[in-house]
């Protein structure tokens, strides 16, 4: 887990430099007010310009329709906003803080509503006293519809162990209820991919039953049952992409 700050780093820098690596476009326009956006393949002086818009494909201008073509421009914010499928993934990774540190990371496929509320589930991997795989319930709404939007969430399921036993341990492991709510921000820096941050609350519930099963059979067994509560402060960041 001391690796995490590093890894949180590193991505974060990975994330930056795609994004201005993709925020750019290049722009035609023509004769006819109609205007092109895209990236620009071919440009023969006097001839012909061929640009790729948006789904690949490729328009061919001949040189006397071109009014004006501006290379490498930014993308204007509403032209960022998430204009296509509304279905999306998002893949998590998250710090949870408390008495003691862990990790998790987490897979969520919701449905875009054009009401800028996203329902969905998923499922993951998380660290606490035992490894485990949660299946999550996921809400969140956005307040805006452009290229960057704070938003809420709130997350509801049940999280089972990766292994009922430890090896050397005379306990059996089960899971429990899970929770979970904050606030974060989107960053879409195409029409298909975003980057997401967020902080919020977790709760964790889990359920250990362990056995005492003397060999003189004149002494009774017994098992005692132990609830665990885990309350941690989480912070995530993520890759959205649809």
């Amino acid at each position: 887990m001391n690796k995490i700050p590093s890894l949180i780093a590193f991505y974060v820098l990975f994330v930056a430099a795609h994004v201005f690596a993709q925020a750019r476009e290049d722009v035609i326009y023509l004769n006819n007010g109609s205007i092109l956006r895209g990236k620009v393949v071919e440009n023969i002086n006097g001839v012909r310009t061929r640009i790729e818009i948006v789904g690949r494909n490729i328009i061919v201008i001949p040189d006397s329709a071109v009014k004006l073509i501006l290379m490498d421009q930014s993308v204007a914010p509403l032209d960022r906003e998430n204009k296509a499928s509304p279905v999306e993934m998002t893949a998590n990774v998250s710090f949870l803080g408390g008495s003691k540190n862990s990790g998790s990371c987490t897979f969520i496929t919701s449905y875009r509503f054009p009401s800028r509320l996203s329902v969905g589930g998923g499922i993951g991997n998380e660290w606490f006293d035992q490894q485990q795989i949660p299946f999550i319930a996921d809400v969140k709404y956005s307040f805006l519809k452009g290229s960057w939007s704070p938003y809420l969430y709130a997350q509801g399921g049940f999280a089972v162990p990766l292994s009922k036993k430890v090896d050397g341990d005379n306990s059996e492991h089960y899971g429990g209820v899970l929770a979970g709510a904050g606030a974060g921000i989107r960053f879409n820096f195409t029409k298909h991919n975003a980057i997401i941050f967020s902080l919020g609350y977790r709760y964790q519930k889990t359920k250990t039953v362990t056995g005492s099963y003397p060999w003189i059979s004149a002494y009774q067994s017994y098992e005692t049952i132990r609830y665990d509560e885990y309350n941690r402060l989480t912070f995530s960041f993520g890759f959205l992409f649809n």
